[in-house]
């Protein structure tokens, strides 16, 4: 989209004059917020869900630094130079978008990090490492809903018995009173591309997807052994294999069919 639309990014600057590259959308242009409103209405009418992801992590603000016009605009909104508050004002327009269209906006949790305005946002993921139950705890502390990715990035590279560590993973482990715990309201397993491509993709997805799977969607007084669960996992890697999907083995084993036939 950003190719098709290179109006919309930020032309970045160097000791004062274009460099002729390009870094995030502009949100000083007017236009900016034109398209985006005629995108989430097209996005709205073809797919029906009522969530809709906004993004928002790890924007690198050194372009929007070099130019002059993002710059007058940030001086004449009192950002000073901080570019948190501009991307923070960016996603408080598009979650209004997105909220006449009904839809429920979730963003990573450097918006909530920026923004002082909580009250717009509906969702917020969570996904920085360290203490990462502080951070959902912080989040619903703030009356907002979490989703926790921090522990489940299954394209960081390492054995594959940490499926154990992703099983053993316990999203309500935190201070909180129950009404807080019911904001958080799921989980999801990410994967992104810096160790990952159409190569390793499907092995290093499954069957480690699986162990985050039943930690989110089964009773965790009748799923709380590791050692139970392996039997479980091997199985279902199995049945994996059966239908000719490359998931890759959790320790040293075999498969049944691969000795019989079937």
């Amino acid at each position: 989209m950003a190719y098709r639309q290179s109006n919309l990014l930020t032309p970045c600057y160097r000791r004062g004059i274009p460099s002729g590259t390009f870094g995030p959308v502009n949100p000083a242009l007017p236009s900016t917020y034109q398209f985006m409103e005629r995108l989430f209405k097209e996005v709205s009418s073809v797919f029906p869900d009522s969530y809709i992801h906004l993004g928002g992590d790890e924007v690198d603000f050194s372009c929007w630094r070099s130019n002059p016009y993002v710059q007058a605009f940030m001086q004449r909104m009192g950002f000073g130079a901080d570019f948190t508050k501009l991307e923070a004002f960016y996603i408080e327009k598009i979650v209004n978008m997105t909220s006449l269209l009904n839809k429920t906006s979730i963003v990573w949790q450097d918006i909530f990090d920026y923004s002082e305005r909580h009250r717009p946002l509906s969702v917020v993921e969570v996904w920085k490492q360290g203490c990462y139950l502080c951070e959902v705890r912080r989040v619903v502390k703030a009356g907002l809903r979490v989703i926790l990715a921090s522990p489940w990035y299954l394209d960081q590279p390492g054995p594959t018995h940490n499926w154990a560590r992703y099983y053993t993973v316990w999203p309500l482990a935190f201070k909180g009173t129950e009404e807080q715990k019911k904001l958080v309201i799921g989980g999801e397993v990410c994967m992104w591309g810096e160790y990952v491509d159409a190569t390793n993709l499907t092995p290093r997805l499954w069957p480690r997807a699986n162990a985050a799977a039943e930690r989110l969607w089964s009773d965790e007084r009748q799923t709380s052994s590791v050692d139970k669960a392996f039997p479980r996992l091997q199985d279902f890697r199995c049945k994996l294999l059966r239908r000719g999907i490359q998931a890759e083995p959790l320790y040293v084993g075999h498969c049944k069919h691969e000795y019989q036939g079937v």
